[in-house]
């Protein structure tokens, strides 16, 4: 049995549907009230928990034998967090893990962990690695680049005029497609075991290119953004806008460091050619597109029944039925 956690998010929806379409049996760690019910066509089974709550993450290592981590809060909120998710969370997980024994521990990191200080969400990732190392159980960690989603949230915030400008140092945007294969790759493979992995597309752009391929995708003019200067200092502001500034510098980090990385590695990994950047940001755009039209987005939806696993699209609407599993009965 295969568990990932924050399988509701981009990456971990690519891994869950790879490892239902090669024959395995997966387990969605998943939060009440999540939209885990876009996962029910796959077949795959559901575990309600929270990384917040060791007593529910037990429950879902029960006969699990890799675990995929997946997880991580987007947006920071007070209870939601890289503090009480990315560290302790993943802390209390990786621990019992050893406990259960399980075969390999795939963690899901990024590339800035290693190679920018002064970033929360990178300083929480760089802790996990450390704390997933010392706990014991065999293990993976693959640091990727940016994938074609996070590409057009930067592009979003920028057009917006709250996000960075684009730098000129280097980095590999990868398409998520790419990042969920090789992590299955690396878990199944001895030769990774143990292992560190920096991932990334086989082309190199430059922060301000990437912004500019992004908004080529997505019909747009290239957008101006704030100055690194300014983003920088921005970055920097404390309470009561925190959660704004580390967004910031985290995409500061992306479109300003030097995050390039030898695309061969991932192709290697992975046993094949990687994917096409530019077809990944085509392909995001139209699904963003489509699920920004209700009448598209009714037609796709998956029955939210949390034990549904066949299903017709366009058979019930979403506030008519229940956010998780009804009440036991006694």
């Amino acid at each position: 049995m295969n568990l990932v956690t924050g399988a509701t998010g981009r990456v971990g929806t690519a891994l869950v549907r790879q490892l239902r379409a090669a024959g395995q049996e997966v387990r969605a760690l998943v939060r009440k009230g999540s939209e885990y019910y876009w996962l029910n066509d796959t077949g795959c089974r559901f575990q309600f928990g929270d990384l917040r709550d060791p007593e529910s993450l037990s429950r879902a290592l029960q006969g699990v034998r890799t675990l995929y981590v997946a997880s991580g809060p987007r947006l920071e909120t007070r209870d939601n967090h890289h503090g009480n998710v990315t560290e302790a969370g993943h802390r209390a997980l990786f621990g019992l893990a050893r406990e259960r024994g399980l075969r390999r521990v795939v963690l899901l990191s990024c590339l800035g962990a290693s190679r920018v200080q002064g970033v929360r969400a990178f300083e929480a990732r760089l802790q996990a690695e450390h704390d997933l190392a010392e706990s014991g159980p065999p293990f993976t960690i693959l640091r990727s680049s940016l994938h074609e989603h996070q590409a057009l949230d930067l592009l979003d915030r920028a057009e917006a005029g709250w996000g960075p400008s684009g730098g000129e140092r280097p980095l590999n945007p990868i398409a998520i497609a790419d990042i969920a294969a090789i992590a299955i790759a690396a878990g199944s493979g001895s030769s990774w075991e143990n292992r560190v992995l920096e991932v990334g597309g086989a082309e190199a752009l430059t922060g301000a290119e990437l912004l500019r391929r992004a908004a080529a995708a997505a019909g747009r003019a290239a957008p101006g953004g704030l100055s690194p200067r300014l983003a920088q200092v921005l970055s920097r502001l404390g309470r009561p806008v925190r959660r704004y500034a580390h967004r910031l510098a985290e995409d500061r980090a992306w479109l300003h460091e030097d995050l390039a990385v030898d695309g061969l590695i991932g192709a290697r990994v992975k046993g094949g050619p990687l994917s096409s950047f530019d077809q990944a940001l085509q392909d995001a755009v139209a699904e963003r597109a489509a699920m920004a039209d209700p009448e598209e987005r009714e037609r796709r939806m998956v029955h939210p029944q949390f034990y549904a696993t066949v299903y017709q699209p366009g058979v019930a609407r979403l506030g008519d039925l229940p956010s998780g599993p009804p009440p036991r009965r006694t």
